[in-house]
């Protein structure tokens, strides 16, 4: 008895799914074709639903030119192009107000000119610089109190005073005159330097004579004296020849 009740329900059972498969609608692709050609939905569930449809040739037609030139008159397209961009020269030529100026090559000149300038500048300096050197007195001599050492002050500063140099270049000059007086200067220094007399520049030859009137060299400074006194401010004429007679005497005294 339960043999039979499982039997019969399995062959129930059997023949509800045969039922349901019956049921189901198999779509093929050409149905799906057709379907979308007379414009009906095609369920999006199917995946067989989603072959695209074939393309339909495109018919080709001829244009006569008549009817091209009719279609075509009173459109202009020119508006709709946009203009090229003009150049910076041709926009500068058109502005005749603007001025044109190549502001490059103008600073590239004035910096040219500027170096010319400082050269020639240079050069001027250079020049300057070898003259005053070229004039310099060449044994240049300051005094403590930072005066320069001149003839015209160097009785001031006879102690500080070169007087071998100065002699020489009267000498070379000539001027034998202010050589008696650089020898009779040499004379007052070294006796100052030696203790015979006490210099001051106060004091006249005639202070140095009373001075040296018991030293052993007083007869040959007072010979000395006279002889200065009348070259330097007598202004007798000393050539060659007499200096040359008057330099032993003022030698003698220095040695």
């Amino acid at each position: 008895m339960l043999f039979r009740y499982l039997l019969s329900l399995f062959l129930f059972t059997t023949a509800v799914l045969n039922a349901q498969t019956d049921s189901i609608l198999v779509v093929e692709p050409e149905e799906v074709q057709e379907a979308i050609e007379e414009g009906v939905d095609v369920p999006a569930d199917d995946p067989d639903a989603y072959i695209p449809p074939a393309a339909k040739p495109v018919a080709m037609r001829d244009v006569k030119d008549d009817q091209w030139a009719k279609a075509a008159s009173g459109l202009d397209y020119s508006k709709d192009v946009p203009e090229p961009p003009k150049p910076e020269k041709e926009k500068k030529q058109n502005n005749p107000s603007a001025p044109n100026i190549d502001w490059g090559g103008l600073g590239s000149f004035l910096g040219q000119i500027l170096q010319i300038i400082a050269i020639i500048a240079a050069i001027i300096g250079i020049a300057y610089g070898i003259y005053k050197a070229m004039n310099a007195p060449r044994n240049r001599q300051i005094a403590r109190d930072g005066v320069e050492i001149t003839l015209d002050n160097v009785e001031q500063y006879i102690h500080e005073s070169d007087l071998d140099h100065f002699l020489r270049e009267a000498l070379a000059a000539g001027n034998y005159a202010l050589a008696i007086r650089l020898y009779y200067l040499q004379v007052i220094k070294h006796f100052s330097e030696t203790g015979a007399i006490r210099w001051s520049r106060e004091k006249t030859n005639r202070d140095y004579l009373r001075e040296t009137r018991n030293h052993r060299s007083a007869d040959a400074f007072r010979v000395a004296t006279r002889i200065y006194e009348r070259v330097w401010y007598g202004n007798q004429p000393v050539d060659e020849a007499y200096y040359r007679h008057l330099e032993p005497s003022f030698r003698a005294l220095l040695s």
